[in-house]
């Protein structure tokens, strides 16, 4: 059974399967190849309370395209992220990476860079599983 979770408005952002597993998207804007950190649509980024499993789908759109899959373990009151992969699917335009990290208080950094002369919307959705 679904239980969903509504953050703040009325768009849901972020929602519970069960007990142990959790979806959430975030979206930012790059302008030029500058950077961006992606958020929810209420500002905020992601906090985790326990050591999580994540698996991400990054995708950013503009003239360019870029899709990527990003794996990972963060471990809960530390700044480690263990068995960190990326994987690239597309990339028109030699993207850089995006990148995913975490403070010790668990709070999520995911970081996107944009192409020179281009605005690229990116979206990301995760899925966590929970300790």
């Amino acid at each position: 059974m679904n239980n969903y979770q509504k953050i703040h408005g009325t768009t849901v952002d972020k929602f519970d399967i069960g007990t142990k597993n959790q979806r959430i998207v975030l979206t930012g804007q790059t302008v030029n190849a500058l950077t961006v950190d992606l958020v929810d649509r209420d500002g905020n980024p992601y906090t985790a309370n326990s050591t999580v499993f994540f698996s991400a789908y990054i995708v950013g759109q503009g003239s360019n395209t870029a899709a990527y899959e990003v794996k990972g373990c963060y471990l809960s009151g530390t700044t480690t992220t263990a068995g960190y992969v990326v994987n690239t699917y597309v990339d028109t335009g030699e993207f850089t990476e995006p990148t995913v990290s975490f403070s010790d208080q668990g709070e999520m950094t995911v970081t996107c860079t944009g192409l020179f002369g281009e605005n690229i919307n990116w979206t990301a959705t995760f899925d966590f599983v929970l300790i």
